[in-house]
């Protein structure tokens, strides 16, 4: 993955989490086109180590006025932080230097009201997927929205998630803008209509993952090179199972898929939600360790993974990478016996 590859890979997280925390001018300039990533060193410590510097380009008017009111380095640490996060579970990869540039190719035609997105469409940690349909399969796609939603993923479905208020293709281009993968209902009208052969080249594109669903009809012009799920005589809950499956294997997915169901299981608000994701990250496999050790270095911050079901579920993941078992209550040891105490 080249240089400019791993900043768009992180690219809608960090963007999410600047909205996410209020840091609406940080939030403001860190535009994709704007940004510059360059790996400045390597570490072959662990595993390897790639260090990267985040140029961020903004007009001379923009950083003379960022800088009267002192607010360069706030903006560049605030920015740094979202890199942080990001990138937690994630050790070979550190960007370390994130650093404000004025370029007087940056014009100043964009507000804060123009590029503050509302990201509400989408649930905040969960893995975003646009499901492209016809009309006529509205009900297929909202079904199947309501299935993928208990594997950790967050669908947008134009006909129900556009508010009455909001202009309908400008909350269209923001979903696509922030979707993870693209999954396309490929019915015999689909290569038709404009807005969805739109839809799909945008994600092509993007150079997301894209699956066509085939629904009494085959994929078609650079969509026909990818394998289709056919859904004949599949529920929406069996298409859900198999669209999982196709996350936790494929390159341009499971990366980022797997790393927002660890973030979900160590936020989970109930024991019955951790279960839920703890089964889930079980049945995927064998998991990357830097995944496994983000759970085990994290888990005990959260009060409900420390039901002993839970636990037990846990520790299980991590046996398999040679990670001690985790105790709910602290151990306490009691070396009296060893030591001669003073009269």
């Amino acid at each position: 993955m080249d240089d400019q590859k791993i900043l768009t890979y992180y690219f809608d997280t960090i963007q999410g989490l600047l909205k996410a925390k209020d840091e609406s001018e940080a939030f403001d300039i860190f535009r994709l086109n704007n940004l510059r990533c360059i790996q400045t060193s390597h570490d072959n410590w662990n595993g390897g180590i790639d260090y990267y510097r985040v140029e961020i380009f903004i007009s001379p008017a923009k950083y003379a006025e960022l800088e009267q009111d002192k607010k360069i380095e706030k903006i560049e640490s605030a920015i740094s932080s979202a890199f942080d996060n990001a990138t937690k579970g994630d050790e070979s990869v550190v960007f370390n230097n994130i650093i404000i540039v004025p370029s007087a190719t940056i014009e100043d035609n964009l507000s804060n009201a123009d590029t503050l997105v509302d990201f509400s469409f989408w649930n905040f940690g969960y893995y975003n997927i646009f499901i492209s349909h016809l009309t006529k399969d509205k009900i297929s796609a909202s079904n199947l929205k309501t299935a993928l939603f208990d594997y950790g993923i967050s669908c947008f479905v134009a006909h129900e998630d556009i508010e009455p208020t909001k202009l309908w293709a400008n909350e269209i281009e923001n979903a696509l803008k922030t979707m993870h993968c693209l999954c396309a209902i490929i019915a015999p009208e689909f290569i038709n209509s404009r807005w969805c052969d739109q839809e799909v080249g945008y994600a092509l594109g993007r150079g997301v993952l894209v699956i066509p669903i085939r629904k009494d009809s085959d994929p078609y012009g650079l969509l026909g090179k990818i394998q289709g799920i056919q859904s004949k005589g599949k529920s929406a809950n069996k298409l859900a199972k198999e669209i999982f499956q196709i996350l936790c294997s494929n390159s341009l997915s499971k990366k980022l898929y797997i790393k927002n169901l660890a973030g979900l299981f160590l936020n989970s608000k109930s024991n019955i939600e951790a279960d839920r994701w703890i089964e889930l990250l079980n049945s995927i496999g064998t998991l990357d360790y830097e995944v496994v050790e983000f759970i085990y270095s994290n888990y005990l911050t959260n009060e409900n993974l420390k039901d002993d079901t839970i636990l037990n579920k846990a520790n299980k993941l991590f046996s398999e990478h040679s990670l001690k078992p985790i105790s709910a209550e602290p151990v306490i040891e009691n070396n009296n016996a060893e030591i001669e105490l003073p009269f």
